[in-house]
């Protein structure tokens, strides 16, 4: 019973780990992994100077063609990143196992871009837009705004888009005696700041 226990618990390994356990003799499996935030093509891996991998986007996951042996050495690098971010690999090298190989993890990070523009007529306040869950207060007599402001640490950047992200401003609160419109409000962020927004209040 104890033998028989120990091994549903492995074949239970095998089956919630990425990479499966091998059912050959010589005890191969595939070599994989997760990926994230990968939306547009150019991510390229590889495993120890072997053949490169192309993985397409919008995935969560990632396979090599060639199985490897228990008790394998891998190495993954990233060969090249996706034109809009910036990848670093996450548990990329190590000693495949019996029960396979399923923590490693390529994670991507969009370049963030700011969106701003022109304010005109805002003669109260304060003007209250957002931007998905994210806001932004605006004070009376202000001629130009951007989204983006620092976290309470003044490092991190708030309020950024990340590239082939879409983004919508709207206005959560008008300012006192004033009704605000924006336009140019909607779109798909590029390679570059977005900063033809206009609001108008009257």
């Amino acid at each position: 019973m104890k033998n028989l226990y120990l091994r549903s618990a492995v074949a239970l390994s095998c089956a919630l780990s990425l990479a499966a356990c091998g059912g050959d003799d010589d005890g191969t499996m595939q070599l994989g992994g997760t990926v994230e935030n990968v939306t547009v093509s150019g991510l390229v891996l590889q495993n120890k100077g072997g053949p490169e991998l192309k993985v397409e986007p919008n995935v969560s996951t990632f396979v090599f063609p060639d199985l490897i042996a228990t008790n394998t050495e891998f190495d993954i690098t990233i060969k090249s990143p996706p034109s809009n971010a910036t990848c670093a690999m996450v548990n990329g090298k190590g000693k495949s196992s019996v029960y396979g190989v399923g923590n490693i993890t390529v994670r991507c990070t969009l370049i963030p871009h700011d969106i701003k523009g022109k304010i005109t007529g805002l003669t109260s306040g304060p003007l209250v837009i957002i931007n998905g869950s994210y806001r932004l207060s605006i004070a009376a007599n202000s001629t130009e705004f951007n989204m983006t402001t620092l976290a309470e640490n003044k490092k991190d950047k708030l309020g950024q888009v990340g590239e082939t992200m879409a983004y919508g401003l709207s206005v959560l609160h008008q300012p006192p005696g004033l009704t605000c419109r924006i336009d140019n409000a909607i779109g798909t962020m590029g390679k570059a700041d977005v900063d033809h927004i206009l609001i108008t209040c009257n």
